[in-house]
């Protein structure tokens, strides 16, 4: 059995994405995975070209680490297929002739140990603000459950919390509104992205830059040490 890990990124346009790949690939290196490669489903390095290229190396053996938030539609359905996989419960298929092993890891999803490091990066509670986690979302119930998770984490701090959806679900313009309602003045921000430079995220920023409000930007939760030891995790023990 020779193995590789294929870290997969969404979008190679992003300059956050390929920032957040390269630190994980390092990250895995560093902890001695073997033959890390990067590869994205939109643009280049394409991820199919990826595997194949590593297949035709000797690698016959594959765990391929989505970077994603949450499970939805990319994740089971259209990343796996990408690579000829019927979703993310694929445990093979053929290439060049012969028979290679996947495992396609999971999404980040609910995690005590990021939210603990969310926890202690926010610090203590701030009457005067309200945490605004905003997600991609999606029709796939995952998603808004990720998002509940951390909001409730928060909350349970003391922070008041709220969450707002790209897609599918209670959008930026709804909160906003609500929020002033209620007399809300500043608001911090905390992309459930792992890169919030893409066009949903540039649509959501300018909604919160035009409503009047102070607003602050955390970094995506990309950026805690801990989504690192979660993806590392998701490889097996001798890789």
């Amino acid at each position: 059995m020779n193995t590789g890990v294929i870290v997969l990124g969404q979008h190679s346009d992003s300059a956050g994405e390929r920032a957040v790949a390269e630190r994980c690939a390092g990250s895995l290196r560093d902890n001695g995975r073997r033959n890390v490669n990067i590869a994205f489903h939109y643009g280049t390095p394409s991820s199919d070209i990826v595997m194949e290229s590593m297949n035709l190396d000797g690698v016959d053996t594959f765990v391929i680490l989505p970077l994603a938030i949450s499970e939805g539609r990319m994740t089971v359905w259209n990343m796996p297929g990408k690579l000829g996989l019927p979703d993310n419960c694929g445990s093979w298929r053929m290439m060049n002739g012969k028979d290679v092993a996947t495992r396609f890891a999971t999404a980040l999803g609910k995690n005590d140990a990021l939210a603990d490091d969310l926890i202690e990066r926010e610090g203590p509670p701030d009457d005067g603000t309200v945490l605004l986690l905003i997600s991609y979302g999606s029709a796939n119930r995952e998603c808004s459950d990720t998002a509940e998770f951390y909001a409730s984490k928060l909350k349970q701090e003391g922070w008041r919390a709220e969450i707002a959806y790209c897609h599918h679900g209670r959008t930026v313009i709804d909160v906003i509104s609500d929020l002033k309602l209620n007399g809300t003045k500043r608001i911090r921000v905390i992309p459930l992205f792992i890169a919030f430079d893409g066009p949903s995220a540039e649509r959501a920023k300018h909604k919160l830059e035009t409503s009047g409000l102070d607003i602050v930007y955390s970094k995506p939760v990309s950026d805690l040490g801990s989504f690192y030891k979660i993806l590392d995790s998701k490889v097996p023990e001798g890789w």
